[in-house]
């Protein structure tokens, strides 16, 4: 699978789950939770069954990857709460400032930007990890351009604001995708970080949304996920270039 269409394809995701937002599921929480559910499912799964030991392969640099996990963990939660005060996933009810909605989209576009990379690094290992992680980065950019629409017109933004900052976030992985494509960064952390990130992004964003859902459809979607993520290793297997 090749690098210049898997990020343009993945971003697309963001400008749909904008779209999505804009033009559907306004008032639809419950639909965007389930979608989250799905996301979380798969993120997890991949964070732990492959990434993560792929960063502690001795060839990329083995155990000293472990700190690079906990580093993107807790980058994530800076880029996404230093910037601005409030930030959630899923549906924005709470009115606020339009310098809080430009700050959650630089916190926002920062993680885009990284996940540009980290589709970047996972290519470079020829593993069979790469379409993995772009199903990963897939599924979770729906939800995240939801996110950042619902933000946007929750501070007045409207409509083409909502979009816009869709798109914002769009770019941002096509150019972390270009930038590790050009510079050719160490694999390991990388994947490290991208381990660290995507444990973060399931766990402490995704769901935390998902759990307001009431009843077994947000457990059936995190099982969804689970699922999706081991069909995908049956269709993209492991293995490393002789």
């Amino acid at each position: 699978m090749s690098l210049y269409w898997q990020a343009p394809a993945a971003s697309l995701a963001t400008l749909l789950g904008g779209w999505l937002v804009v033009k559907h599921l306004q008032g639809r929480a419950s639909v965007m939770r389930l979608l989250s559910a799905v996301a979380a499912g798969y993120l997890i799964s991949l964070s732990f069954v492959r990434i993560i030991p792929e960063a502690l392969e001795p060839a990329h640099g083995g155990e000293a990857n472990a700190l690079w996990v906990l580093g993107g963990f807790l980058l994530v939660h800076a880029m996404e709460h230093g910037p601005t005060t409030h930030f959630h996933y899923g549906e924005e009810t709470h009115p606020g400032s339009r310098l809080s909605g430009v700050m959650a989209l630089v916190g926002l576009s920062l993680h885009s930007f990284m996940d540009g990379m980290a589709l970047g690094a996972a290519s470079g290992t020829k593993s069979g990890l790469a379409p993995l992680v772009f199903g990963g980065i897939l599924v979770h950019r729906i939800p995240e351009g939801g996110t950042i629409a619902s933000i946007f017109l929750s501070r007045g933004f409207g409509s083409r604001g909502a979009l816009g900052a869709a798109f914002i976030l769009a770019l941002a992985a096509i150019l972390g995708a270009m930038g590790q494509s050009a510079l050719h960064l160490p694999v390991g952390p990388l994947l490290g970080l991208t381990g660290g990130l995507g444990l973060y992004v399931a766990s402490s964003d995704l769901l935390p949304d998902v759990q307001k859902e009431i009843g077994w459809k947000s457990t059936l979607g995190l099982l969804v996920g689970v699922g999706a993520f081991f069909l995908s290793t049956l269709l993209a297997p492991h293995h490393h270039a002789v």
